[in-house]
């Protein structure tokens, strides 16, 4: 892609932009955002880096790239994590300067950013390249900052500091010193006061002079500078450098490099040579530009195309969660293709229109939305799907979302399953859009992981390599291992251990795979659930390709194992929780057509966290609940919750809670993951053995199976959140099939065999290729309920 890179003068930002060739982006421009008054070092943002903005111009004939400033005129009006366009505030002018540049290269595709670990600064870069169709490269995002500051020191990222603010940092000594000879003093700090080596915590501000895989044509020389001290504080003073003097030195003259590469036109070399001079050009982005309002036209509906397909609605509508399907009937001949891409679109529009419809009458929206599941007709259409999905789904906050393919029958052909939560607040999701070399983004209308009262649902996760977001080379094997590594990064950046958290799981896995792929998937989540993966080396494993580390026994501490123990140490944002499972979390293996991209395998996890809400009041990153103010009920209902925590705790756990009472069911026909009281997942199967002539009988078996469990629980139908049927595709048609007299299985059936026994609750059918508890997946149907009542814990 082509990229215009922002730049502060950073080390994080310069290294990005290193990662971003060697992934092979190429960067056209750059773009800076400066104090208004150029005197001014050090401008209060929430946003930008200044300090150094004087030198920054000299980054254009360094690297011989085009360098777009702007003033930043606005300030953090809204200070949420999640943010909201808002007139005067500084994202702004981030945004205007970046329009400025796409106007000026409508080639320019990306975005790179230094971020490592700010939430506040990547979710604000992520905004605006949605509002101008950029995509992010931020491939810093959750590195472990002991690695990463020698991979940075090892690509010869030559930088000062000039910001100290933390103890231990000595301006006299440390303002102008390089970074290269800091890593054993920075990781010293980090021993005694916890403070980040690579400045994450706004310990200290770097400026980089130069990086020769950037700086291709001359270097920046500090010939004089001067310390200004901001606060005098004697435990941490904070104080900064101001450059007085400086100049580019040049690193190689034209007639040199034409010899260099063999060239005889010395001439034509000089002449290439100033060409680039001229194209290195600094552009002052006035203050009062501002963009054209973008007009995207929405999707026009096929309207009558969509008349023509038969939607039918189904709603599960609990106590405290809901979900709303929409099934499309298998159209008749005359109908639309629903396996081409038009069809596809059509389809699946008429779906979440209707699922839109049905909202406001329940009192909901789609922000109060978990997950999505899709299912549709054709994967090859994929690219349809998703842009008929965005069409529906806000882009602000969206749920997390699985997509494979359904097993089109006679009766259905495509199928979408909302879950929503009636109470909103609570509701967190993690929305990472830059691609980095953390795990798989999310660019579009979708989560890497959605988060409410206690269970975190997560998005089903393929086999992508982050750094490039192609699929992994390699078969089940390498498919199955990116993926569970993908599950974990995502796991603790929603602060839970996915290995020690699991409550339940749903492996898709393509019929390419077969059922060895099957037991292949089955043996990897076991051994991760039985042994999970050392987390310290979740760093190691970067995407192939990916620059090392070159060891320098110099910058390393040599003070004996245990400093070297520590200096290793994860990050507290890559640190999970301590936590102990103490249950066999339920398996579903449901073999499909295909999956996203032709991998083999698709992982959908299920997830407990420690709920914060059990112990108090705390506004999220995405449901921006406002405090009660009033003091008095705040601590009476933190007490009340920290009082109903405890006394719901066992001896031994680690857990608070509902998490801590999880007990567990088997038999040889359902298996039921239960807190008395409060949540409920329960399957109850039908073997692949049944006769055909005893199907109702069968599914009246396992239905009451359902209730039964739900019963143990202390639940009932009115808490019933999901409801799903599981069913081999063959025996939806079998009833063309069968000698006149023995009545079929139909949608129909199903229904009527549920709400017997969980009054007003309608399940989702899914016809499959196959499904089981298992890898053999050897069962003809499988019927699944989650119910949760929140209340039983937080009154």
């Amino acid at each position: 892609m082509k990229v215009v890179s922002l730049v502060s003068g950073g080390k994080d930002s310069c290294y990005n932009m290193v990662l971003c060739q060697h992934y092979g982006h190429e960067i056209v421009a750059l773009a800076n955002l400066l104090p208004p008054q150029h005197e001014t070092d050090d401008l209060d943002s929430y946003m930008y880096q200044t300090v150094g903005h004087q030198l920054i111009a000299a980054y254009a004939h360094c690297m011989r790239l085009p360098l777009y400033r702007r003033a930043i005129t606005g300030c953090a009006a809204d200070q949420r994590l999640v943010y909201q366009d808002t007139e005067g505030d500084e994202v702004e002018d981030l945004y205007c300067l970046l329009a400025f540049v796409k106007q000026a290269h409508p080639e320019v595709t990306a975005v790179a950013s230094g971020a490592i670990a700010s939430d506040y600064q990547r979710t604000r870069v992520e905004r605006v390249c949605s509002r101008l169709g950029l995509v992010s490269l931020a491939y810093l995002w959750h590195q472990p900052q002991a690695p990463l500051l020698q991979r940075m020191i090892a690509a010869e990222v030559d930088a000062i500091l000039v910001k100290v603010a933390a103890a231990g940092l000595v301006p006299a000594k440390h303002l102008g010193a390089h970074l290269a000879t800091l890593p054993a003093q920075l990781h010293a700090l980090r021993r005694l006061y916890g403070s980040n080596v690579c400045g994450e915590g706004g310990e200290y501000e770097s400026l980089t002079l130069d990086c020769p895989a950037l700086f291709t044509h001359g270097r920046i020389v500090l010939d004089s500078w001067e310390a200004v001290t901001v606060s005098p504080d004697s435990m941490a003073p904070v104080a900064l450098l101001h450059p007085t003097a400086f100049h580019v030195e040049a690193k190689q003259p034209p007639l040199t490099a034409a010899a260099a590469n063999g060239e005889a036109d010395a001439a034509g070399a000089v002449a290439r040579e100033a060409a680039a001079e001229a194209a290195a050009v600094v552009v002052e982005v006035p203050a009062d530009w501002a963009p054209a309002a973008l007009s995207v036209p929405a999707p026009a509906a096929d309207e009558a195309a969509e008349g023509a397909l038969d939607v039918q609605l189904g709603i599960v509508d609990g106590s405290q969660y809901c979900t709303v399907s929409a099934s499309v009937a298998t159209p008749g001949i005359d109908g639309p293709d629903l396996t081409s891409a038009a069809g596809t679109a059509t389809g699946l529009s008429a779906a979440l229109r209707r699922v839109s419809d049905a909202l406001p009458a329940l009192g909901l929206g789609w922000g109060s939305s978990l997950f999505v599941h899709l299912y549709v007709p054709s994967m090859a259409q994929f690219g349809a799907a998703n842009a008929a999905y965005a069409a529906f789904l806000p882009a602000v906050n969206p749920p997390s979302r699985a997509t494979v393919e359904l097993c089109s029958t006679s009766q259905l052909a495509m199928v979408v399953e909302v879950l929503l939560a009636r109470r909103e607040k609570g509701r967190r999701v993690l929305h990472v859009q830059s691609i980095s070399e953390w795990a798989p983004s999310c660019i579009g209308p979708y989560s890497q992981a959605t988060r409410h009262q206690g269970l975190v649902h997560f998005a089903g996760q393929i086999a992508l390599d982050p750094a490039t977001m192609g699929i992994v080379a390699g078969g089940i094997d390498e498919q199955c291992a990116r993926c569970l590594l993908s599950c974990q990064r995502v796991a603790v950046a929603v602060q839970t251990d996915l290995a020690r958290s699991l409550l339940w799981c749903t492996v898709y896995c393509s019929e390419a795979a077969g059922e060895q792929g099957r037991q292949r998937a089955a043996a990897h989540l076991c051994a991760f659930l039985g042994a999970p993966p050392d987390t310290s080396a979740l760093g190691e494993r970067r995407s192939a390709g990916s620059v090392a580390c070159k060891s320098d026994s110099r910058n390393e501490s040599d003070s004996g194992s245990e400093e070297e123990a520590e200096d290793v140490r994860l990050d507290d944002y890559l640190r999970p929780p301590h936590m102990q499972r103490h249950w066999q979390p339920l398996l579903t293996f449901v073999t499909v057509p295909a999956l996203p991209r032709g991998v083999l395998v698709e992982v959908q996890p299920v997830a407990c966290v420690v709920d914060a809400s059990l112990v108090a009041d705390s506004s999220s990153s995405s449901d921006d609940g406002e405090r009660s103010n009033q003091p008095a009920a705040v601590a009476a209902r933190r007490t009340s919750r920290r009082a109903a925590a405890s006394a719901a705790r066992p001896d031994g756990s680690t857990m608070p809670g509902w998490i801590g009472r999880v007990q567990q069911h088997c038999s040889s026909s359902s298996s039921c993951l239960w807190s008395p009281g409060r949540l409920a997942r329960v399957q109850a199967w039908v073997s692949a053995q049944q006769p055909g002539s005893c199907w109702r009988q069968a599914l009246g078996a396992a239905a009451g199976e359902l209730s039964e469990r739900l019963a143990a629980a202390g639940l009932a139908a009115d808490d019933v959140a999901v409801c799903k049927a599981y069913c081999r595709s063959s025996l939806l048609d079998a009833q063309h099939q069968l000698p006149a007299g023995q009545e079929g299985l139909t949608a129909a059936m199903i229904c009527n065999a549920v709400q017997l026994e969980l009054p007003g609750v309608q399940p989702t059918l899914v016809p499959v290729s196959a499904v089981g508890i298992n890898p053999a997946a050897d069962c003809s149907m499988l019927l699944e309920v989650l119910a949760v009542r929140v209340e039983a814990i937080c009154p």
